[in-house]
């Protein structure tokens, strides 16, 4: 009987001990991950991470629509010193980069913060595709490769 007690003081202990965890649903990051892309450069000790999200789907109405927009950011800062050969679809007419400063009013478009990295704005002209690939070298030349859908499929489609 004492084994049976103990083993039900036990239980009760484990569950009215136990943290109920909130979660929180927030639609517009789910959002923003689904027009995000991820690249890394590995060359020996030396790691290099490139997050970039695709902001016209999202932030449309907060943009110029002439323009296709990307938010870049590069970690460590060391390695983002300048973009070489930026395109979009392999075109590199009237693409730009600019760098933002911590303050700037684009770094609000952001699902993510990484104060340990740098960030950048690429602007292309509009294209008429469904896809578009981001490309642009960075450190000692080596190219990264990030692609994104037009019009990605939604996270709620399926439910």
């Amino acid at each position: 009987m004492s084994k049976f007690i103990s083993f039900f003081v036990l239980i009760l202990m484990m569950f009215g001990c136990a943290e109920h965890k909130v979660v929180v649903h927030e639609p517009l990051k789910n959002e923003l991950l689904a027009y995000t892309s991820k690249s890394e450069i590995i060359d020996g000790a030396d790691r290099t991470l490139i997050i970039a999200t695709y902001l016209n789907p999202i932030y449309n109405s907060n943009l110029d629509q002439s323009k296709e927009h990307f938010l870049v950011a590069i970690n460590p800062k060391e390695y983002a010193q300048n973009l070489k050969n930026i395109k979009v679809n392999n075109d590199s007419n009237a693409t730009n980069a600019r760098l933002l400063d911590e303050n700037d009013e684009m770094l609000k478009f952001t699902g993510f913060s990484m104060p340990w990295a740098v960030y950048y704005e690429v602007t292309a002209p509009s294209k008429q595709s469904d896809n578009l690939s981001l490309s642009f070298e960075i450190y000692q030349s080596k190219p990264v490769l990030l692609n994104f859908r037009k019009v990605a499929k939604s996270l709620y489609w399926n439910q």
